[in-house]
């Protein structure tokens, strides 16, 4: 994770989307939406639409915390880097694995309501 980001997360398998910056993020989730309306955002709306996302509130519903929130979480893992295969190997070992919910439910207990919305359009209370 980046200095400052969010952790999304689809709520069912591994797929997880980081992001991260060096400053301060803010998210409006009004011109995220307009953005996955837009033409040539087209291949990107679709591509979510295939996994169950049909707009900016699907998205950033699936939020599961940031570097504050999964701190503790996180705490004591190894760094995986691009030149490491380490990663790769152990989930070749766990391709039968069912863990996904529980280590996305584990993730969900450190999680605190984000600040990183601006005004406009809030994601639900559920977050």
């Amino acid at each position: 994770m980046g200095p400052s980001g969010p952790t999304l997360a689809t709520g069912w398998g591994y797929d997880m989307v980081f992001m991260g910056q060096a400053g301060s993020l803010t998210i409006n989730l009004d011109e995220v939406q307009q953005r996955l309306e837009r033409p040539d955002y087209a291949p990107v709306a679709e591509s979510l639409r295939e996994i169950g996302v049909g707009s900016s509130l699907d998205l950033f519903g699936t939020y599961a915390g940031q570097k504050s929130d999964l701190g503790e979480w996180t705490k004591g893992a190894a760094i995986n880097r691009d030149a490491d295969l380490r990663l790769s190997y152990l989930a070749g070992w766990g391709i039968n694995s069912a863990l996904e919910d529980v280590l996305y439910r584990q993730m969900l207990q450190y999680r605190r309501r984000p600040d990183m919305y601006s005004p406009g359009r809030q994601a639900g209370s559920g977050l």
